[in-house]
């Protein structure tokens, strides 16, 4: 018994201790990461991106090192913002690079930070056709940039950190089960604002018209649609964002049935919300075989073509 009690209060420490390890490095300082991240991809100068020996780093599913993920043409970052768990480390952006021909990319970036040192770099990006019809970054950069998405939530109206996990699991619920007698509806305001490669695809849309947020799991438009090694990568209580990861596919014996689910992409999602209920949703989308295995491990949800 007394081992028993020994080992949980050693794993206790432990536990502590790597929290408290990330204590020091705020919301600013994990910014200034990001910052750093940007300004080595824009002069291809990777050397300058402070990396711990043995970081890990993939670009769209594949494991890299970190000049690999650069790409010569990066010329300016004109869309940006940022999310940030300083009690874990943890810090995300979406983003819009112009290149120097003029044309965007879309890119989400994940950096896990500890004593410093950036331990873990993810990278979802692409270019316009890498997700299909999904394509608009210019609303992104045409237009201000949301105030949902950089304002902090008064403390009394904050979600908690597993009540935002909740509220983005609603959504794959959605999804999984939309169309089948177990659908679940999604904490999605009616007028929730969505965005797919900067797409923007419900909401009320600059030109006056309008397409509802839960339409299309209430109508089954995506019947058939497997989330498969679903995380939930970096959660940010203070601006209610909480990215997460997830595999997109069909699921065992089901056929596609819109354009919607014809293809196996690899999402980073961003979900904001207030009160239980997401208001905005940003996505970063590549087309990515189901056949591929995933190189981070999965926090929840079925396997690969699973119910």
């Amino acid at each position: 018994m007394k081992i028993i009690k020994l080992s949980a209060l050693f794993a206790a420490l432990v536990f502590t201790g790597s929290v408290n390890a990330q204590i020091g490095c705020d919301r600013a300082c994990l910014s200034g990461h990001l910052d750093t991240y940007f300004n080595a991809l824009i002069s291809n100068n990777p050397n300058i991106v402070p990396l711990s020996s043995g970081a890990k780093i993939s670009d769209n599913n594949v494991l890299v090192s970190l000049n690999q993920a650069f790409w010569d043409q990066a010329q300016e970052t004109v869309y940006r913002w940022d999310i940030a768990n300083p009690r874990l480390g943890d810090t995300a952006t979406e983003a819009v690079i112009r290149n120097s021909d003029d044309s965007y990319t879309m890119i989400m970036v994940r950096l896990k930070v500890a004593q410093n040192a950036i331990t873990e770099v993810e990278i979802v990006r692409a270019n316009e056709g890498d997700a299909d019809r999904l394509w608009g970054p210019e609303r992104l950069v045409d237009y201000p940039l949301s105030l949902n998405l950089t304002n902090s939530i008064r403390v009394a109206d904050r979600d908690s950190y597993y009540g935002l996990i909740a509220g983005a699991e609603s959504y794959w619920r959605a999804f999984q089960t939309n169309g089948t007698d177990e659908y679940h509806p999604a904490a999605l305001l009616f007028d929730t604002h969505r965005f797919e490669n900067g797409l923007q695809t419900t909401g009320k849309f600059p030109d006056g018209g309008f397409r509802s947020a839960p339409d299309g799991f209430d109508t089954g438009r995506f019947i058939g649609r497997n989330l498969w090694d679903r995380r939930y990568s970096v959660v940010d209580e203070e601006r209610g964002i909480v990215l997460s990861m997830v595999r997109f596919g069909l699921k065992d014996g089901m056929e596609s049935q819109s354009v919607a689910t014809s293809n196996d992409r690899l999402v980073a999602e961003f979900f904001q919300m207030k009160n239980g209920m997401i208001q905005e949703v940003h996505a970063v989308l590549f087309n990515l075989p189901d056949q591929n295995p995933s190189v981070w491990p999965a926090d929840y949800g079925p396997g690969r073509g699973g119910w």
